[in-house]
C-alpha cells in the first residue's frame, strides 16, 4: 500500500515536471522605448493632480502656543508655563492630562466622575 502511493506521488511529481517548457520571449526591438519615470515627468504629474482637485490646500498645522516662532521670548515661556500646569479639577481642562475614555468612546457628563475621581487620586488634577 504503502509502496503505491509512493510510485503514485513520483509519477506525477514527474508529469508535472516533464510539462511544456516556456521560451524566453526575446525583446521587440523595433518597438519605441517608453520614456522612464524622470524628475520632470514627476513633477509635471504633481501638478496636473494639484489642479485638477477642487479642494483647497490644507493650512499647515500651527503647533501650541508654546512654539509659535513670532512671539517673544517672554510670552512662549508663559504659554509653555500654561500649557505644563496641572489642571483644577473643578473645572473644563479637569480631564486633560488624564482623558475618560473606553477604547475610542469618549465619555462625558456626569459619567465622567470615576475618571476625575481617579485624576484627583493620582496627581493628574488639583
Amino acid at each position: 500500500m504503502k509502496t503505491t502511493l509512493i510510485v503514485l506521488l513520483c509519477a506525477v511529481h514527474g508529469l508535472s515536471l516533464a510539462g511544456p517548457q516556456q521560451q524566453p520571449v526575446a525583446p521587440d526591438l523595433g518597438a519605441p522605448e517608453k520614456p522612464g519615470l524622470t524628475d520632470e515627468v514627476i513633477r509635471k504629474a504633481v501638478r496636473d493632480t494639484i489642479a485638477e482637485d477642487p479642494r483647497p490646500l490644507p493650512a499647515d498645522k500651527q503647533q501650541g502656543p508654546a512654539y509659535r516662532s513670532g512671539d517673544s521670548t517672554s510670552a512662549r515661556m508663559s504659554a509653555a508655563f500654561d500649557e505644563a500646569k496641572v489642571p483644577d479639577c473643578l473645572h473644563g481642562d479637569a480631564l486633560r492630562l488624564q482623558p475618560a475614555t473606553i477604547g475610542p468612546i469618549a465619555v462625558v457628563g456626569p459619567y465622567a466622575l470615576p475618571w476625575l475621581i481617579a485624576a484627583a487620586v493620582r496627581g493628574k488634577c488639583r
